[in-house]
């Protein structure tokens, strides 16, 4: 089983990814695999890679064979990929102004972080996959404690069981984001 965990940058991806890894379970990044298949390039800037989707899923078709079941692929575009399910990692954008800007992200791409989070769109691309997606509040869990979550999660959609609290809709930054204007 593929699991695809996406989500806004600085919702912690990479950090479960990591905390996965180092439970014995086999994660890789797109990022990774993008530059392993040659599907990346610099932007016009230099600043940043440019990842060819659709070039990566297509040179994915046997690559990932017995890397491990499940396997988690990570990154924000994760569910692009040819993957079984979805996990999107969701942050209260109050919590994710801070994260990013301890990156050192500039205003325009902070605020365009922030407001693909506020409205959902790894959710909403997520679900128009049409695979099964689950959703994960991890503005106050633990990466031990979304570590956990994911598993059952995964364990949950093995079995065909629903996600209920952790379906798509469940998380509503709305109120938030209405206090930005």
């Amino acid at each position: 089983m593929y699991v695809a965990i996406t989500g806004t940058p600085g919702t912690g991806k990479t950090s479960l990814a990591e905390n996965l890894h180092s439970s014995g379970y086999s994660t890789v990044s797109v990022k990774e695999l993008a530059l392993e298949l040659d599907c990346s390039m610099a932007d016009a800037d230099g600043d940043e890679m440019v990842i060819d989707v659709s070039s990566l899923a297509a040179k994915l078709h046997g690559h990932l064979a017995g890397m491990g079941d499940p396997l988690f692929i990570e990154g924000h575009l994760s569910h692009f990929l040819p993957v079984d399910a979805v996990i999107v990692l969701r942050t209260s954008p109050l919590v994710l102004k801070e994260r990013l800007a301890e990156r050192g992200y500039g205003e325009e791409k902070l605020r365009e972080n922030l407001e693909a989070e506020g409205v959902g769109v790894c959710l909403s691309e997520a679900v128009e996959t049409g695979l099964p997606v689950a959703e994960l509040d991890t503005t106050i869990l633990s990466v031990d404690e979304t570590a956990k979550l994911t598993l059952r999660l995964v364990d949950s959609l093995r079995a065909g069981e629903e996600l209920d609290a952790h379906k798509p809709g469940n998380i509503d930054w709305m109120e938030e984001v209405s206090q930005w204007y």
